[in-house]
């Protein structure tokens, strides 16, 4: 699988001219929960050739494909560190997503230090608060909630733990996070083996969650809604002018040599 998706890449690159800094698994695949018949949702960033950087016509910088079962979402350099700068949380987890299809290193060392300075665990904070409550909302009180949704609402749950905790990116993969966040060794078991049960079944399978396991989570999402306006630790102060020194080395470091 691994070359047939580099094999994708590489078509995308010659379809658009472009050249990708990074490609790498993202959902729940990279989260570590994954189904039988889970798609691949392949996200990537890439550079354009240098004169699409000199026009003064809006250019389009997204690259969607989808490809049963490959699902390919790619965002331009400007674009993607500008959201960068905007502590995207999505952009954030795909930069360290633990599943790397291809990474030019000098672009992803770069980046990921780049990402820590410009970390906001408020916003991120509130990110995941929106996702478990969301889930909650949409999904957790109805009869048939599939195991991917409650998995979904305990991330978001735990990742606020994990930021209270730490005040960084919370780690990408699931077991990690519930490693570190989950003191009770019973509910991390069972954690456990509902995560088992979803990468045994299909992406849609119904398994009820047992009492003690959401009562766990509903008293945790109830501490963290109740206290995050009350979250207010120290954030970074950094000028964007790294973010623009960093775009122009790319480009010129990377820039497919198209005329």
């Amino acid at each position: 699988m691994n070359m047939e998706m580099i094999n994708h890449l590489h078509s995308v690159e010659q379809e658009y001219s472009v050249k990708i800094l990074l490609a790498v698994e993202s959902g729940s695949r990279a989260w570590g929960f994954e189904s039988k018949n889970s798609d691949w949702d392949v996200r990537f960033i890439y550079v354009q050739k240098p004169q699409w950087y000199f026009t003064i016509e809006p250019q389009r910088d997204v690259i969607e494909i989808m490809d049963d079962p490959f699902d390919l979402v790619g965002w331009e350099l400007r674009k993607a560190l500008a959201l960068l700068k905007r502590n995207n949380p999505s952009l954030l987890e795909w930069i360290n997503s633990p599943i790397v299809y291809y990474a030019d290193e000098e672009f992803l060392g770069h980046v990921r230090s780049i990402a820590t300075q410009f970390f906001n665990p408020i916003a991120s904070m509130y990110h995941y608060n929106h996702m478990y409550i969301k889930h909650d909302e949409r999904y957790l009180q109805r009869k048939d909630c599939s195991m991917k949704r409650f998995l979904y609402y305990l991330r978001g749950i735990l990742s606020c733990k994990w930021i209270e905790e730490n005040k960084t990116l919370p780690p990408v993969a699931f077991d990690k996070l519930v490693a570190a966040t989950v003191e009770d060794s019973e509910m991390e078991a069972r954690i456990s083996t509902l995560v088992q049960l979803k990468k045994d079944g299909k992406e849609h399978d119904l398994q009820v969650v047992d009492k003690d396991l959401m009562d766990y989570a509903h008293n945790l999402a109830n501490y963290y809604t109740e206290h995050i306006s009350a979250f207010r630790p120290n954030q970074n102060d950094v000028s964007s002018e790294v973010l623009d020194s960093f775009l122009y080395d790319t480009v010129r470091r990377c820039s497919p040599n198209v005329v």
